[in-house]
C-alpha cells in the first residue's frame, strides 16, 4: 500500500509502510536529514517537523497519520 505525503509544498509518493514512523520516512526515504532521532519516545522535541503550520513530534507518530496535511 502506498500513501502520499504533502512534503515541502510538494506530493510524494511513499512506498514505506504506512505504520513507519513519520521521522524514518522523511529521513530514510525522503532524504531529508533536519529532524533528528533523540530520545524516541516524542519528549525531546529533536524529531519535530511542522504539519499544518504548528510543531508535531514524528518519531513515533506513523506515516499515515500525515496523510492529507502539509
Amino acid at each position: 500500500m502506498s500513501l502520499t505525503l504533502r512534503v515541502n509544498g510538494e506530493d510524494r509518493s511513499i512506498a514505506s509502510d504506512p505504520e513507519t514512523p513519520l521521522l524514518f520516512v522523511l529521513r530514510d526515504e525522503l532524504k531529508l536529514t533536519g529532524a533528528k532521532l533523540g530520545c524516541g519516545l516524542e519528549q525531546c522535541g529533536a524529531c519535530a517537523v511542522l504539519v499544518d503550520g504548528k510543531a508535531a513530534l514524528s518519531c513515533v507518530a506513523p506515516a499515515a497519520s500525515f496523510e492529507r496535511r502539509d
